[in-house]
């Protein structure tokens, strides 16, 4: 699927939004936006933030006494290494023990520092999420991703990561391109049903 013109070249980095071509053939990111948390010359890292588990965070949590009154959907960050869990948390302050991604939304995988944020985070069920492992990319892959047209870039920002419907994150980041972007939106999943 051809791009508009002023696509190429786009350039993305830590705190970008990879929105999947609509054709993208892998399953594990048809239709996916994923908050990019770190790339460099060694690879990169980044979380879908708009596929849900199937399973609460009281389930993946019960041991975790601070976090039992928290019943919100967890997150498959992506396919590799689904047993370890990160967070995003959403702060209008600087929060020194957490890596920030972009603006307001920052990322942490310990769950120490978690239980002291915790009793002092305004709105959890609205201000953190929670992600089973995350979606990586080796030196260079996802450079060749997107000669290939396989993602979309947009900056993210915290509306499009705690957006309240996770089935509206896609077609919204890839609305926000643009009017010219929207016919994305009407693809068919598999281009063969067109």
């Amino acid at each position: 699927m051809e791009f508009p013109e002023d696509f190429k070249n786009k350039q993305f980095a830590k705190g970008s939004l990879l929105i999947a071509n609509p054709v993208l053939p892998d399953p594990n990111f048809s239709r996916t936006v994923i908050l990019l948390c770190d790339h460099n010359d060694q690879g990169s890292f980044g979380l879908v933030i708009n596929r849900s588990a199937q399973l609460k965070a009281t389930d993946l949590f019960s041991g975790i006494n601070i976090l039992k009154s928290y019943n919100e959907k967890v997150y498959i960050g992506g396919p590799v290494s689904q047993s370890m869990v990160f967070y995003l948390y959403r702060s209008s302050g600087d929060v020194v023990d957490l890596d920030k991604v972009c603006p307001g939304v920052y990322l942490g995988s310990n769950l120490d520092i978690l239980e002291s944020l915790y009793l002092d985070i305004e709105n959890p069920e609205e201000n953190i999420r929670f992600y089973l492992g995350y979606s990586g990319w080796s030196s260079g892959q996802l450079d060749r991703e997107m000669e290939q047209n396989s993602w979309l870039i947009q900056t993210a920002n915290e509306q499009f990561i705690f957006l309240d419907s996770e089935k509206m994150i896609w077609p919204n980041a890839v609305n926000s391109l643009g009017e010219k972007y929207q016919y994305l939106t009407k693809a068919p999943v598999n281009p063969q049903w067109n």
